[in-house]
Order: structure tokens, then sequence, then C-alpha cells
């Protein structure tokens, strides 16, 4: 006994010193991030811009663990980039893309700031190791772009891959039950087909051509030396172009016109210092030097919706039904919130996670202006929670639309029969709702009436708020995705728009210009985090209880609960 008391004596003596260890670093970490931010340099005449992943996400903090995420948001760049405009002694804005990762809305975003910075008088310099079509698009924003004279430009244009596993699913005899609503709705091609289908081929060309068209258009207007029909004549003869440059790729793109010098890593300080006549250029990234401080009663909300979404509470990557309709509530009941700008970036998910946000974002519209702002994709449900008489703004690379609905039902009979396993089965009833046998015709009615009717309140719901009749709705749904320049023809969406606009669209309707940009967090707090974890451990506790004393506990941890589903699970991406 004595040995025991000892033992648990010297657990909880560790326990204590960990959690006090723990507890320190926090701190010490919260004061490294105060004076980080409260530490102010002088970056002289040149803001240095050497972004990697760059999220669009409002959860502002710095990363001490993971250096792959650039130290500000999507919208504090922006916010930045502003600042440094309105200040005499900053001249120049070097960039170096090398390790971009970004959405094409970020870019537009950010190429906006930077026509801003240009028409102020300054002057924009890029770089890169290696140029793609990602990094190209913000580098045509500057006035020079410099690449690494073992670089390359490579673009390869838009395209879209699918797989398609009917024969996969034949082999392991794993059977699907597919109910659609429109005719568009390529979701569960990947289970019943081997190829797209003609009305899939039509969307997704469609589409397609028209970002490519978009991203030409952009490169063109910001480069003035190249034309759409010289940028696909680089790509289709890239081969026969390299040949004839004996595989220097750098000097071809020097050739060609879409770089304005080559240099090296090495040399790019001396380059870069001739070019803007300015001596000691630091290439160090300085850009979080610049913030806005300027604190005002008036507040307009940032909110980013980012990922599938799902019902319940808070899960990484998602926009969670629970936890996305308390965040709104919340705002709902913050007085200094005048307006919100909601950002969408998500291919839909659950149908009825998707009304609950839709519903909780119309209370908040009668009491606040909020401008909706689709990202790269807001299709199916994400385009569903959009519907609430709001602005509504898209960018020529938006993926939208995609009004239809679907559901599936696996069975794995076939399946457990080829290895030996057998089922049978009594029930009271005659519905079947069980993954081992194929749904009967009682089942399989249910669930394409179910699907049908949802599709028809998805038909509504647009209709009522595009304030479009059911007729032209229809033949616009379907499924079908749009391209946001699509979208805006065929009044899906009200205007094409980035970041900016939007802010400007809150201060027109909330009447003020006095305010302060504030970005509401999705993710929990670190306490909230840390209950979220401990309730996770109790109920993971309780259901191993649970399964060894059943008849002392109760507990229930799942429900069962048939859903529709939005969501674009094949859309095309931006490859």
């Amino acid at each position: 006994m004595r040995f025991l008391k000892n033992f648990f004596n010297i657990i909880d003596i560790t326990r204590k010193v960990i959690l006090n260890l723990l507890f320190i670093l926090a701190l010490l970490l919260l004061s490294i991030t105060f004076f980080v931010r409260d530490v102010q340099e002088d970056p002289g005449p040149v803001i240095t811009f050497a972004p990697k992943k760059i999220n669009e996400t409002t959860n502002s903090t710095i990363s001490f663990f993971d250096g792959e995420n650039y130290p500000l948001n999507l919208f504090e760049i922006i916010s930045a980039i502003e600042i440094a405009t309105s200040k005499e002694d900053i001249k120049v804005l070097f960039m170096d893309l090398t390790y971009l990762d970004i959405s094409f809305t970020g870019i537009l975003e950010i190429g906006t700031a930077l026509n801003e910075f240009k028409q102020a008088g300054k002057k924009i310099v890029a770089y890169s190791d290696f140029f793609d079509k990602k990094n190209y698009l913000l580098a045509s924003y500057a006035d020079s772009i410099f690449l690494n004279q073992d670089g390359m430009v490579l673009l390869d244009g838009f395209s879209s891959q699918k797989p398609f596993i009917r024969q996969f699913l034949e082999k392991l005899n794993i059977g699907v039950s597919t109910f659609v609503s429109g005719q568009y709705k390529s979701a569960l091609d990947t289970f019943t087909r081997d190829t797209f289908s003609e009305e899939d081929k039509l969307q997704t060309s469609f589409y397609l051509s028209e970002v490519w068209k978009s991203w030409k258009a952009i490169v063109v207007k910001n480069r003035n030396n190249i034309s759409p029909a010289e940028i696909d004549s680089y790509i289709n003869n890239l081969g026969k172009f390299t040949m004839e440059f004996d595989g220097d790729t750098a000097k071809l793109a020097l050739d060609k016109g879409f770089v304005d010098s080559l240099t090296t890593r090495t040399k790019l300080t001396s380059q870069l210092s001739t070019l803007v006549k300015i001596k000691n250029i630091a290439l160090k990234d300085n850009l979080s030097l610049f913030q806005d401080k300027n604190p005002s009663e008036n507040k307009l909300a940032v909110l980013v919706a980012s990922g599938e979404i799902v019902d319940g509470e808070y899960a990484e990557g998602t926009i969670a039904s629970e936890n996305f309709s308390r965040i709104i509530k919340k705002i709902n009941k913050d007085k200094s919130v005048k307006g919100l700008f909601l950002r969408i970036n998500s291919p839909g998910g659950s149908g009825f996670a998707s009304e609950i946000i839709r519903e909780r974002l119309e209370v908040l519209s009668q009491k606040i202006p909020i401008v909706i702002s689709m990202g790269d994709i807001a299709a199916s449900g994400g385009y569903w929670i959009s519907m609430n008489n709001n602005r509504l703004i898209a960018n020529p690379f938006t993926l939208t639309g995609s009004i239809g609905v679907w559901a599936a039902l696996p069975n794995f009979e076939k399946s457990f029969e080829n290895i030996g396993i057998l089922f049978d089965q009594l029930s009271t009833n005659d519905l079947n709702l069980s993954i081992l046998e194929s749904p009967n015709e009682n089942l399989s009615s249910f669930m394409q009436s179910y699907v049908d009717g949802s599709y028809h309140k998805f038909i509504k719901l647009v209709s009522n708020s595009r304030q479009m009749t059911i007729e032209s709705v229809e033949e616009l749904a379907q499924g079908r995705i749009w391209s946001g320049s699509a979208a805006v023809k065929n009044n899906l969406v009200d205007s094409l728009g980035v970041f900016q606009d939007g802010i400007d669209m809150l201060k027109e309707d909330s009447g003020i210009q006095d305010f302060e940009i504030e970005y509401i967090p999705t993710s929990p707090g670190i306490l909230e985090g840390f209950w979220g974890s401990f309730n996770s451990f109790l109920e993971t506790s309780l259901s191993f209880i649970v399964y060894i004393k059943p008849l002392e506990i109760q507990h229930i941890l799942t429900k069962k609960r048939i859903d529709t589903n939005l969501i674009c699970i094949v859309c095309p991406e931006l490859n």
C-alpha cells in the first residue's frame, strides 16, 4: 500500500510540474506575440512581401509551430498594403513569390490593392525561382518581373480530372443506390459511370473556358506586351520552343516577354537596388509592420465560412452548423457591429446544416447589412446559405451554382456474401434501412421523393431570394455549375467584386464612414477548445463504461438521421 501511495504521489507531482511548465510556456508565447506586434522597425523605402501559405481564415493568430502559414491572413495583407500606400516614405514593394500558396480569389484581392499602390506613384517588383499560373498571375500586377536564371515560367491552363470507381466497386461487390435531382448534378457519376457524362462535359468545359479567358485577360491587361494568342502559343508549343533555346527555359520566358529580367538570389539585392535606385535594400519580409491600429466604436465584421458544411460542433476545416450559428448569434448581440462581410469558400455539404446556417444569417440580415462574397467555390450548399436577400458578389474564378440535390445508399450485401458472411433480418416494418441489403421499393421511392422535395425547396429559395420566376431558376439549376462571370449574367449573383468592394458596399448600406474591421474567429478559444477536448475525453470514457456496465449507465452518443447532400464533391478543381 505504501508503494502505491508513493507511486501516486510521484504521478501527482509530475502532473503539477507539467501543468506549470505548460502554463509558463503559454505566458511566454503570449508575451512574445504582443512583443512582436508592438515592436516597430523602420522598413525604409522598400516593403518586402515574401508569403508562403496565405489563409483566408479570420483566426488572426501567429503560429509558432507551423512555418508554412504567413503571419497575416488575406484581409490583413490587403490592409497592410493599403496602409503602406498612404505613407509617402514608402517607394517600392518587392514580392518574392517563390513559395506562394494562395486562392485565385486572394490573388485578385491583393492585385486590387497592388493597383492602388501603383496609382500612388510607387513601384512593384516581383521575383520567383519558378512561375506557375498562380504566382505568375499575382506577379503580373508588378512593374517588373524577375526570374531566377535557372527557373522557368510553366503555364498549363486549367483542367479537370475526376475519378470514376464504378468498376472498382463492382470488383468489391459493393452496390451504391443513387438518388439525384438535377440533370447536371454529377456528384454521383464517380460511382455510376466510367467517363464524363455529356452534361458534365458541357458544364465543365464551359467553366474551364470561362476561367481561362479571365486569367488571360488579367495578364494581358497587366503586362501590356503580350496577347491571349501569344499565351496560348507559348503553352501549346512549349516543347518546340524549349528545344529552340537548348533547354534554357529562363531565356525562353525572357524572349517571349513573360519576364523582364533574369537573376540569381545572390545578385537579386544589387539588381533591385539598381532598378529602384535605392541602396542597401533588405529583402526580409516586413509587411506585418503595417497594421491598422485605429480603434472605432463602429465595427465591420469579417467572417470566413470555409470547408464542407456539416452538422454539429466545430471541426477543423469545416463549417459546422452549431458552431457557426453560435458565432452569428454573437455578432447579432454585438451592438458595435454595423455590418458583416461573409466570405464563403465551400463546395456545400449537409442540406439540413445549410438551412440552419441560412436561417441564422437571415435573422442577422434584419438587423445589419450583409455582403456575401464568394471565394474560389461557393456551390450547392455553399450557394444555399447565400440565399438571404443580401448583396452577393463573386469573382471571375468563382465556381458557383450546382443547384441540385443528391443522396446515396451503399450496400455491402454481395461483398459480404463473397467472403462467406451471410445476414438474415427480421423487422417490424417494410422500410429496410440497412447497408447490408439493397433498398427495396418502399425505401427507394421514399429517398427519391425526399431528394426531389429538397430540390424543389432549393429552387423556391433561389426564386424568392433572387426575385426570379420558378421557371427561370429551373433553367439555370439542374445541378449545373457556373463561373462567377456567367453567374452575374444569369442573375445568380449581383456583381463581380472583391473584398474592397464588399467593404465599400457595407459602408454605403450602414451609412458609416468611421469604422474598425474586426476579424471574427471561427475556431473555439483556448478555454472553449480545452473544454471541448475534455468533453470528448468524457464521452470516450463514458462510452467505455456503457460497454462494461450497460445496466448501470445509458449514454447515447449518436443519432440516426436521413439527410440530403448539397455538395459538389467532384466539381472541377482549378488545377
